[in-house]
């Protein structure tokens, strides 16, 4: 048995050598995973006397490097010297991270210990993440005197032997919040647990990996698992298919919009306007069932589980408010999906008003294109775009069932009323086509359809970047940032219990809007039975304003529907080299408008960009 277990090491030592992937079973003891050679290995000991803890068997199957073994008649200390000093040779260093059952009186829920003053600075940073992915968690570190180890279980290193060594070890006492007396498991609690660890396990490992080795870390992506599984692939799919059976848009968009408008006028604008909108073509039961039968906590990666996850609540909302258009209940989806205002949004709206004056009545002189010339340009648009990918495409319709200009699935569609000033059209095919179409495009070439379709809460990145896009290329003018504040305040108006009609009354009044302004503001607004996704395209472009103030890259915002609070996540697929750089960039951020981009950071605040 001893020159068997000496062979099998020599093989495990040989493959880091090499740098192969090795997976190994002790025969009724347990497995050494490594999926990738990395300089760091997570453990799990199995004490004899104990049920393996599903949370921690789990958590080992998201690492690249793994051990869950049982104590019994099982040396692990023989395996992990020789295992971890081949790995610190090769890397320049080595992290070990343990993890066990913390005692039944530790207060904390996960209690680091650390037993080296070099590794105290990543678990701060452990911790630090922990804290950020869930703060009902609580968390300590123990500063030990030795180098810590489970109870009635060996230490796997004595002090003196890591003394001069650049093997670093961690352990982590994790109480069993997760499970109640008699073995009750709570699985909704276990899955925060194994989730939240698993992203913060891999942050630490690449965090260790650009510090305390010689390596670089993103060039090297080792910080997860580079390979979407069938499982999901298969919910992916799953899920663009459930997606793509309503367009929610269109679906509680008015059909009647104009005409709508001239009855409104001929009303004298004292009758709230009756909107129809297209039939109602999925049952939303069987989508639901659908879209809950996906076996979506089967996933241990946390970063897929987390986004698919998001997508279905997403979707279920959606179907939902489209079940309940023209009820209370779909502005209560609505604040679901879409959000609330805040104070700060709505002061800030009612200070654009203030601070600029109100449009112009439409002159006759006016240089005013159609929706059939707004197509042409906008198809001149995407030929020149397809000199960067000849794949690049988008359908351009012009239709009488719509009410100004919408992209739905990278198909821009028009109005046939429509019509705008040559300038501003400049500027709006940079909104329609340089942002909206490109990150479809963009999306599209990902191996994930869920950046083509929308992650769930992308809308408001998606409308600053846009709108920011017209002021790069000069067409933010101010009756623009007027509609854009306007539109916050119907929203505000409109949860506040006000009818259509007092929120039209309010905007040509009190802001001196035009009527068909004003109408088009509300009626955005008020459809449905209550949108606010109107007010998030001045959330966005204020939320990206400081983006860029603090020096972070635009570039990255085009690779896909993407939201800012999943940018952690984005840089994390693409160092796994899941998702890929984006394929096509816009005609604004070409070098030529660099200048601009510099102007932008520079002032930083909505108020700066007012002429």
């Amino acid at each position: 048995m001893l020159e068997e277990n000496s062979k099998t090491l020599t093989r495990i030592l040989n493959a880091i050598n090499k740098r192969n992937p090795i997976h190994y079973q002790v025969p009724n003891v347990g497995k050494f995973i490594f999926n990738k050679i990395v300089p760091y290995i997570f453990i799990y000991r199995v004490p004899s006397s104990d049920k393996r803890d599903k949370m921690l068997v789990d958590l080992a199957k998201t690492e690249n490097a793994s051990i869950v073994c049982k104590s019994q008649d099982f040396n692990l200390e023989e395996w992990i010297k020789p295992i971890a000093q081949k790995l610190a040779e090769e890397f320049g260093a080595c992290l070990l991270v343990e993890a066990w059952i913390g005692e039944p009186m530790q207060k904390e829920d996960i209690l680091i210990h650390v037993g080296q003053k070099d590794i105290l600075p990543l678990a701060e940073y452990f911790q630090k993440n922990i804290n950020k992915e869930a703060r009902e968690i609580s968390t300590a570190i123990a500063k030990d005197l030795n180098i810590p180890q489970p109870k009635d279980l060996g230490a796997l290193f004595s002090k003196k032997e890591l003394q001069n060594r650049q093997i670093l070890y961690m352990g982590l006492a994790i109480k069993q919040s997760y499970i109640e007396e008699e073995d009750l498991v709570l699985p909704i609690l276990m899955r925060l647990y194994r989730e939240t660890l698993a992203k913060s396990l891999s942050r630490l490992f690449f965090e260790f990996l650009r510090v305390y080795t010689h390596l670089n870390a993103t060039a090297q992506k080792l910080n997860f698992h580079q390979e979407l599984t069938p499982l999901m692939i298969d919910i992916d799919n799953a899920l663009a298919q459930e997606s793509k059976k309503f367009d929610f848009l269109l679906m509680v968009t008015p059909l009647n919009a104009h005409d709508a408008w001239l009855q409104f006028k001929k009303d004298k604008f004292w009758k709230t306007p009756k909107f129809l909108y297209r039939p109602m073509h999925i049952d939303p039961d069987l989508v639901k069932r659908r879209l809950y039968n996906l076996r979506i906590e089967d996933i241990y990666d946390p970063t897929m589980a987390y986004i698919f996850r998001d997508k279905r609540t997403e979707l279920d909302s959606m179907v939902s408010m489209i079940a309940d258009r023209g009820k209370d209940d779909f502005l209560h989806g609505s604040l679901q999906v879409f959000g609330n205002v805040s104070e700060k949004l709505y002061k800030s709206a009612m200070a654009i008003l203030m601070v600029t004056e109100p449009e112009e009545p439409i002159k006759k002189s006016d240089d005013y294109i159609n929706a059939f010339e707004f197509a042409k340009l906008a198809r001149d648009e995407i030929k020149f775009l397809q000199r960067q990918n000849q794949e690049f495409n988008s359908p351009v319709r012009v239709r009488e069932d719509i009410s100004g200009v919408m992209v739905n699935r990278g198909v821009l569609n028009i109005s046939k009323e429509y019509k705008l000033t040559r300038k501003r059209a400049e500027a709006l095919i940079q909104h329609e086509i340089g942002t909206h179409v490109v990150t479809y495009f963009n999306g599209r070439e990902q191996p994930l359809s869920i950046f083509s379709l929308g992650v769930p809460g992308y809308e408001e990145l998606q409308e600053g970047l846009a709108v920011l896009a017209e002021y790069i290329v000069g067409g933010l003018n101010n009756d623009r940032l007027r509609t854009i504040a306007a539109r916050v305040i119907a929203v505000q108006n409109m949860l506040l219990g006000n009818s259509f009609i007092d929120t039209f009354n309010m905007l040509v009044e009190q802001y001196s809007f035009q009527q068909e302004t004003a109408f088009q503001i509300v009626m955005r607004v008020y459809r449905g039975g209550g949108l606010t996704k109107d007010a998030l395209y001045l959330k966005g472009i204020m939320e990206l304003l400081n983006y860029l103030k603090d020096g972070n890259n635009v570039h990255l915002l085009m690779m896909g529907k993407i939201r800012k609070d999943y940018l952690p996540i984005i840089k994390d697929l693409l160092q796994k080299e899941i998702l890929i750089p984006p394929a096509v960039t816009p005609r604004y951020l070409f070098p030529e408008f660099s200048a601009q981009w510099k102007d932008v950071k520079r002032k930083g605040s909505i108020f700066k960009l007012i002429q």
